[in-house]
């Protein structure tokens, strides 16, 4: 009788762990939330740094694959994670909304040009059995032509971390999010670029 019981007990659990495991893999994400948010850096209050002050603007995505997550295990194919809309759009609709707080009038007719390149945005995940090391890059390029002259400046965001067991893609999904922040910071105050628009 002992021994039914304890078969029983087995079973269930047995039956609880692989609901689990199913429940698991059925609510993975197929994709991050990027959503830079630049008031982290700028504070609460822009300065107006473009006063009468027009510009066009383009986003340029130059990268080899569009997904910006990606973990990889040894002899499995890569478990890729896109983000949740086009990344060109979100660091359009990011970049175009700082600009605007600062004074630029963004639109298409203006005499000033700034383009934005994606070069790179990936963090790559190498994950181990009870480990995993964490890669990531950043890189866009921005030029701005003011109708007379051509400025060109590259922004790199890099970093390495690791950890045990295995990565979280919540966590990376954050951590992707703060270093485009640092990265579109890093754009939007740039001194030479606010000098060079005319």
């Amino acid at each position: 009788m002992k021994k039914i019981l304890i078969n029983n007990k087995i079973k269930v659990l047995a039956t609880i762990s692989l609901l689990s495991l199913l429940t698991a893999c059925a609510n993975k994400p197929s994709h991050v939330v990027i959503s830079p948010d630049l008031t982290i850096t700028n504070g609460t209050t822009a300065q107006v740094k473009y006063q009468d002050k027009q510009a066009s603007m383009t986003i340029t995505d130059l990268r080899r694959a569009q997904h910006v997550v990606q973990i990889i295990r040894e002899d499995q194919a890569a478990e890729v994670y896109s983000s949740q809309a086009p990344l060109n759009q979100i660091i359009e609709i990011t970049l175009k909304s700082e600009f605007k707080k600062q004074g630029l009038d963004v639109n298409t007719q203006a005499n000033n040009a700034i383009e934005v390149i994606i070069d790179n945005a990936l963090i790559s995940v190498q994950q181990e059995m009870m480990q995993y090391q964490v890669n990531n890059e950043l890189v866009v390029r921005v030029k701005v032509n003011n109708g007379v002259q051509t400025l060109s400046k590259v922004f790199k965001v890099r970093g390495t971390s690791q950890g045990p067991l295995s990565a979280d893609i919540a966590v990376l999904e954050r951590d992707f999010n703060q270093q485009l922040t640092q990265l579109l910071a890093q754009v939007i105050n740039n001194a030479e670029i606010q000098h060079f628009i005319k």
